[in-house]
């Protein structure tokens, strides 16, 4: 499977900018009255993977926008945000989203670099396997975390 990351040359100019969305260090799943959850711990490139955002509190809740989000890689210790706003974008928006108990964000996007190259993002680099999380900048930021492996056979 081909995972070079987006074919779409205007996509991946250099001109992207990398959103200033979390600290390097640990981050927890759960804060502020939402979780962030992943349906595996362990996904092949390729293979599809959602993320959940839910409001557990027992009131309405607010955050910024779906598009709040950024994919992390461990590198050396820390982590590193290999999403990219493509183009000449370079923050969110100031929207307020307001959810019921139970309720949330749901993105569910294929492993790989043309798979997180969606909505407001691009990465432009083939994604290694490795040790990955996805984080979304609530109030205080949340994230998880899960290993990305060779398709098998691949």
């Amino acid at each position: 499977m081909d995972d070079r990351g987006p074919t779409d040359s205007t996509r991946c100019t250099g001109n992207g900018t990398t959103p200033e969305i979390a600290p390097t260090g640990s981050l927890p799943a759960s804060a502020s009255g939402f979780e962030l959850t992943a349906s595996d711990s362990t996904v092949e490139r390729g293979a599809r993977i959602t993320f959940e955002l839910t409001n557990v509190a027992t009131e309405q809740q607010s955050t910024g926008t779906r598009h709040r989000y950024a994919l992390q890689r461990r590198a050396g210790g820390g982590w590193t945000t290999v999403t990219q706003f493509s183009g000449d974008r370079s923050g969110f928006n100031a929207t307020a989203v307001f959810h019921d108990p139970g309720r949330g964000f749901e993105w569910t996007v294929q492993a790989s670099a043309a798979g997180f190259s969606t909505d407001k993002f691009v990465v432009c680099d083939r994604l290694p396997p490795g040790e990955y999380r996805f984080v979304y900048d609530a109030a205080r930021p949340v994230a998880v975390e899960f290993e990305l492996t060779e398709r098998a056979g691949a």
